[in-house]
């Protein structure tokens, strides 16, 4: 009994070093996950350009000297950023970094631009969490729309043909008054429309949108703190 086990003690011995060798392994891989997570959580966005939440006014200042104190204690600086004129705009919740805002002059086509600058936002962040536009949007309740008319009108002539009865069509004025009124909703969604897209990381929500209304649009783009909201805190 005793060679057994004297002969069975190395074979034990070498089964609790390899157990052994395999949770130093596993201990080792999990703290390279957390790791890594830890350094996408450090290099997700937190503040805009070389800004980072938290900071106080004197430390922006001392990176943008050319901004200047608003009204209600924040910092706004006239820029370009993305070959538009920019007004940036840094709001503190507790003299902490909490939100930055752009007001970006977005000259020619609206939707062009948007497109532009959300094309350079989704190489960083990935893609949009919500992108809308409301003009596509209105296109595609009118499409909806006129389909349910189409059906409502096949089964009126289903129904008549089966009762032997008139068919009840609308009239004629009143549909061109309905084409009328698609082409005039079709054109305002020309004139007046908006744009969002948004992107949400660990640190900070990004919203970028774009607003015309008649002759006047521009784009505007927020950074927001998720713990640090201004105002909330």
């Amino acid at each position: 009994m005793r060679r057994t086990i004297a002969a069975l003690l190395p074979l034990c011995l070498l089964a609790f070093g390899c157990e052994n060798s395999r949770h130093a392994q596993r201990l080792e891989r999990r703290e390279a996950i957390r790791a890594a997570h830890l350094r996408n959580l450090l290099g997700a966005a937190t503040g805009f350009e070389d800004t980072h939440w938290s900071m106080s006014p004197d430390e922006v200042r001392a990176r943008y000297p050319e901004a200047v104190v608003v009204d209600g204690g924040g910092l706004e600086l006239q820029t370009e950023h993305w070959g538009m004129p920019a007004t940036v705009r840094f709001f503190f919740a507790q003299e902490k970094l909490a939100t930055v805002t752009l007001s970006l002059g977005a000259a020619g086509d609206l939707r062009e631009a948007h497109h532009g600058v959300a094309s350079m936002l989704q190489a960083k962040y990935g893609e949009p969490s919500e992108a809308r536009d409301s003009a596509k949007e209105a296109a595609h309740q009118r499409a909806v729309l006129s389909v349910l008319a189409s059906l409502a009108f096949v089964a009126e002539a289903v129904q008549a043909v089966q009762e032997q009865r008139p068919h009840d069509a609308p009239s004629p004025a009143l549909l061109n008054d309905q084409a009328a009124t698609d082409a005039e909703d079709a054109y305002w969604d020309t004139q007046e429309y908006t744009l969002l897209s948004r992107w949400n990381t660990s640190a900070t929500v990004v919203s970028l949108l774009g607003r015309r209304v008649g002759d006047r649009q521009g784009l505007a783009l927020s950074y927001v703190s998720t713990v640090l909201r201004a105002g909330s805190i």
